[in-house]
């Protein structure tokens, strides 16, 4: 009768520490990837290594001749005000004259806290499996993931999570 107990007695300080660490577990956020855009003066070359600390970071996969990436670049920039202290990086494969018609169409240079590229290496829809634009990625002040947003956004769900951080 006691050898059960005995069991018992040694198994719950065993479960109990083993559901501590795994329930207090500090969770590690993925780092902003390194990967090449070629910007639109088509001689500039950004390293995301490059992209500083500090602000909020979301990374916009996009297609200029998505109609899902048309209505979110509008709805961003209807709110840029309450976005201003976020860095947007707008980044497309497609042909660099379509993503020059883009920026033009909705003057993206305005925004000193827009910058926009061409992925020359295809290494967006490679590392974040096969992603479609629309496709947004949100990285913290130390370029550390925050959550994927899969699909067309817009400013109030985006501010939803950038007000958290």
């Amino acid at each position: 009768m006691k050898k059960p107990w005995r069991i018992l007695i040694w198994l719950m300080p065993v479960a109990l520490l083993t559901y501590s660490f795994f329930m207090f577990q500090r969770v590690i956020k993925p780092p902003l990837p390194p990967f090449h855009l070629l910007l639109l003066d088509s001689v500039t070359d950004l390293n995301t290594n490059d992209i500083p600390k500090g602000r909020p970071s979301v990374l916009v996969f996009f297609s200029p001749d998505c109609d899902h990436c048309q209505k979110q670049t509008e709805s961003m920039l209807a709110h840029m005000d309450s976005l201003s202290a976020v860095n947007f990086y707008f980044i497309t494969i497609d042909p660099f004259d379509r993503m020059q018609v883009f920026n033009s169409v909705y003057k993206l240079e305005r925004y000193p806290n827009i910058t926009v590229g061409k992925d020359y290496t295809f290494f967006f829809p490679y590392h974040y499996k096969g992603a479609q634009p629309p496709y947004n990625a949100i990285y913290d002040a130390h370029k550390r993931l925050v959550t994927i947003l899969p699909q067309e956004t817009n400013a109030r769900e985006l501010l939803s999570y950038l007000n958290k951080l």
